[in-house]
């Protein structure tokens, strides 16, 4: 296609390419949490977050870039009044996140804590991972992952008179 202005012409040639973004997003209650098992947990204990992020493309590696934030979205905040923005622990087309560490873990923890009055049932976190960039705009997932809550952290502890 030749393309004529008053100052020059200039040549454009189209160039086709594909990109794809594929995630997975995992949840499982902390290590530190005593009575966890499994999917199941106490309300009031941590849970972490990993997720994997992977870019695939035919473009030039200069054109496009791989996943760089991952936003992490919780239930008793309805999705949106809190969120928390993932760390990246590795770069390039394929990325790990996990959540930051946590300033009022007393173990130093990177986890976020349900809240003690969450009722029993379904803990599920829903995340976007974002900015992976081509020419034509950016690539994003959102995922879910569940947890399921029985019970608090009070139901673990016990008060008894000193002998």
């Amino acid at each position: 296609m030749w393309i004529t202005y008053r100052y020059g012409w200039w040549e454009y040639e189209w160039l086709s390419y594909s990109a794809s973004l594929s995630s997975t997003f995992s949840t499982k209650p902390d290590a530190k949490n005593p009575t966890a098992s499994g999917k199941n947990m106490k309300s009031g204990y941590g849970l972490n977050a990993d997720v994997s992020a992977r870019v695939s493309s035919s473009a030039p590696s200069g054109h496009i870039t791989g996943a760089q934030n991952v936003v992490a979205y919780f239930p008793e905040f309805h999705y949106g009044e809190y969120w928390r923005l993932l760390e990246r622990k590795n770069t390039g087309y394929s990325s790990t996140f996990a959540f930051q560490m946590n300033p009022y873990s007393t173990y130093g923890r990177p986890v976020h804590f349900s809240p003690v009055w969450y009722p029993n049932g379904r803990y599920a976190t829903y995340v976007e991972v974002l900015d992976a960039w081509t020419p034509a705009g950016m690539l994003q997932i959102n995922l879910t992952d569940t947890l399921t809550v029985r019970g608090s952290l009070y139901d673990d502890w016990h008060i008894r008179p000193v002998k």
